[in-house]
């Protein structure tokens, strides 16, 4: 007996050794079978911040990403928002999102992910305006002018479902929706609220008006809770090639603020590791602190480059009131995605990552009498023994956004009730270890949206 359970393990050894496996998802493989089966509504894909791609409407001219030597080497202040004194609204010019940014700065984007829908899961693309593909799954893409606020991304959104039911001649049709990032806040406020705007102030009320149009909402690395990413932008500039996106740039962008931090978050410590009491979409807290274009150096910048003088202290001035209109408008469009709105959203899956020490807090400490924000370890000139600054600061994530406000919990501990804040309700959660930029592109990803999209029993 002995003998013979010897030679079992011997030839479970040399099967284990030789016999053939899969180093990746046979996603051609396992898919082949659905591709009789086009009884699938159409599919609806929505980038995050810098995934759309930006020309002027009367000269084509791309703006952004534009080409690569500009993408690595541009001052971007192309990309900067002219403001309407009158209105403190962006003049946006004839300046048009017209499709998806797909490669750059030698990585993939979303063109691994259009492939993968056309080749592998038999989607074909269609242009809205235009007959849809008969017999066929088809998806559209909807590249919106990501400096701008979200609520206007929404009703964007909103054309173009209709204008797709109209090509189908179906006013009643439901769409998928897979969104990458902001595109999911974007998607989660059309459904919510449709085409209304966000009031200054009052209580919030979800009406569901674009749920009836959306069968399934596929969320990809959404910062449902917000992110510390565009804190730093505002802080330092957002780095892009060879150099930086200038923070003045960035506060022209009603954007940003709609995926900083949660208003009821902490997203400020001070080396202790204790919650300082300072608003993030207040400008009081920005002016006082003397950070982004409260910097001395950041607004002689923004000064010098319109024109100095009078005029560029006009502008600095405008700037700073538009500003702080949009941070408050942040606060706003963020709470009102977290105000309890029971079946008044589609149902969701989750997709992102959660192997990389993403930033959930920042540590402000006091050097000569300033008050200095602090995202990595190192950079705290004196901590304090004991303190563990890598779990106060950083959370699993993508190095965007953090596991858990993907989820949309405040909390790590997803057996808790939810409560609060936490009105997601989530159907659906996959975890990859996969940084934010190339979530779309995992083959994991891919195998598990295609399962979402195409099961039977993903009703």
């Amino acid at each position: 007996m002995e003998h013979w359970t010897r030679r079992s393990f011997i030839a479970a050894g040399l099967c284990l050794g030789g016999c053939a496996r899969f180093d990746r998802p046979p996603l051609g493989e396992l898919y082949r079978p659905t591709r009789a089966n086009v009884d699938q509504p159409p599919l609806v894909l929505i980038p995050g911040a810098f995934g759309s791609s930006l020309r002027h409407r009367r000269t084509d001219r791309e703006v952004w990403p534009g080409s690569s030597t500009e993408l690595l080497t541009s001052d971007y202040h192309g990309l900067e928002v002219d403001i309407d004194p009158a209105t403190l609204e962006p003049l946006t010019g004839d300046i048009e999102a017209y499709d998806l940014f797909e490669r750059g700065l030698g990585r993939d984007f979303y063109g691994e992910l259009l492939r993968m829908l056309e080749q592998t899961g038999g989607y074909v693309r269609c242009l809205a305006g235009a007959m849809p593909r008969v017999g066929r799954r088809n998806y559209y893409v909807y590249p919106y002018d990501f400096r701008l606020d979200n609520v206007r991304a929404a009703r964007g959104l909103h054309d173009l479902i209709e204008q797709i039911r109209a090509d189908y001649g179906d006013p009643r049709m439901t769409v998928d929706v897979l969104a990458h990032s902001n595109g999911g806040l974007v998607a989660r406020y059309y459904a919510r609220y449709g085409l209304a705007d966000l009031p200054e102030s009052g209580p919030f009320v979800p009406t569901g008006a674009g749920v009836k149009s959306i069968r399934r909402l596929l969320l990809v690395g959404t910062p449902n809770l917000g992110t510390m990413r565009p804190v730093l932008s505002l802080l330092r500039g957002e780095q892009m090639g060879l150099r930086k996106m200038p923070p003045d740039v960035i506060a022209t962008w009603a954007s940003g603020a709609q995926m900083m931090p949660h208003p009821a978050l902490p997203w400020l410590l001070d080396v202790f590791g204790r919650p300082l009491e300072y608003d993030l979409f207040d400008i009081g807290t920005w002016r006082s602190l003397g950070w982004s274009v409260f910097d001395p150096e950041i607004a002689g910048r923004a000064v010098t480059r319109h024109g100095g003088g009078a005029e560029g202290h006009r502008h600095y001035g405008l700037l700073c009131e538009y500003l702080a209109k949009h941070l408050e408008r942040g606060r706003r469009f963020m709470e009102s995605l977290t105000v309890s709105a029971p079946g008044l959203e589609p149902q969701t899956s989750v997709f992102g990552g959660d192997c990389e020490l993403t930033l959930a807090r920042m540590v402000a400490e006091r050097v000569e009498g300033k008050l200095l924000a602090r995202d990595r370890i190192a950079e705290i000139a004196v901590p304090v023994p004991g303190i563990d600054y890598e779990a106060l600061m950083f959370e699993p994530g993508d190095t965007v956004v953090t596991r858990s406000s993907l989820l949309g919990r405040s909390t790590l501990n997803v057996a808790a009730p939810r409560v609060g804040i936490e009105s997601l309700r989530v159907a659906h959660s996959v975890f990859l270890c996969e940084q934010h930029q190339q979530l779309t592109s995992n083959l994991s990803f891919q195998d598990n949206l295609l399962n979402a999209l195409l099961s039977v029993d993903a009703t």
